[in-house]
C-alpha cells in the first residue's frame, strides 16, 4: 500500500537529484502546451491541482476563453498522459528523456475521450455537492498512470481501474495533496516562480503513490 506523505516525499526528493532541471522543464513546456492558452497563472495552476487530485486537469472555464480555452481542453489528455509517463520513468529510473512528455500524442482520441470522461464525471458528482466531486476527482485519479502502463485499455476500462485501486486510498492520496498547500501557497506568493520546482516535486510524489498502489494489488 501506499506509504505516508512524509515518506513519498522524500522519495520523491532523492529520486529528483539530478533530474530537477529536466523535470522541471517538462513540467513548464506541459504548461505552455494548456495553461498558458486560457491565460493561466499560478493562482490557476494551484486551483487545478485541488479540483482534480491532480497537476493537470480541467481548466478552470472561468478564466478560458474561446479558442483558448478549447485548445486547453483539447491537448489537456494527452499532455497529462505524456507528463504522467515521463515522471514513471523517473522513479522507476529508466532514464526519462523530455521528448517523452510527447508520447501521450500517440494515443490522442483515446486520452482525449478520458480527459473528457473524467470532466464530465466529476462535473456530474460536483452538481450534487462540492464533496462528492472531489472524492470523485481522487477516485479517476490513476487512470493516467493505468492507461501508460496499459495502452491497450479504453479510457472506460482505465477509469473503472482507478475506481477498484483507489477503494479504501482516496483519503490517503487527499492527504499528500494536502501536505502540499504550503508549496503550491509559496509559488502563488512568488509569482509562479517556484512551481518550477514545486510542480515536479508533487508529480514525482504522486507517481511514487501510484506505483505503490500497483504493487500493493500485484
Amino acid at each position: 500500500m501506499p506509504q505516508e506523505s512524509y515518506d513519498l516525499k522524500r522519495r520523491a526528493s532523492e529520486q529528483l537529484k539530478g533530474q530537477w532541471l529536466q523535470a522541471g522543464i517538462v513540467c513548464f513546456i506541459a504548461w505552455l502546451l494548456t495553461l498558458a492558452f486560457t491565460g493561466g497563472n499560478a493562482v490557476h495552476s494551484m486551483q487545478t491541482v485541488w479540483q482534480n487530485g491532480e497537476l493537470m486537469s480541467v481548466p478552470n472555464t472561468t478564466s478560458s476563453n474561446g479558442l483558448g480555452g478549447l485548445l486547453s481542453f483539447i491537448l489537456m489528455g494527452p499532455v497529462t498522459l505524456g507528463v504522467s509517463g515521463y515522471f514513471l520513468k523517473l522513479i522507476r529510473k529508466e532514464g526519462p528523456i523530455i521528448e517523452d512528455m510527447f508520447k501521450g500524442f500517440r494515443f490522442f482520441i483515446k486520452t482525449f475521450v478520458l480527459h473528457l470522461l473524467i470532466t464530465v464525471f466529476t462535473i456530474l458528482w460536483t452538481l450534487l455537492l462540492i464533496i462528492p466531486g472531489i472524492i470523485a476527482s481522487f477516485r479517476y485519479s490513476m487512470a493516467y498512470y493505468i492507461m501508460m502502463d496499459n495502452p491497450e485499455l479504453s479510457a472506460f476500462e482505465a477509469l473503472s481501474e482507478s475506481k477498484r485501486m483507489m477503494i479504501g486510498f482516496k483519503f490517503q492520496l487527499f492527504l499528500l495533496n494536502f501536505s502540499f498547500l504550503g508549496w503550491f501557497l509559496l509559488g502563488v506568493v512568488t509569482l509562479g516562480i517556484a512551481f518550477l520546482w514545486v510542480n515536479p516535486y508533487y508529480e514525482t510524489a504522486k507517481a511514487n503513490f501510484y506505483q505503490d498502489l500497483k504493487e500493493h494489488y500485484n
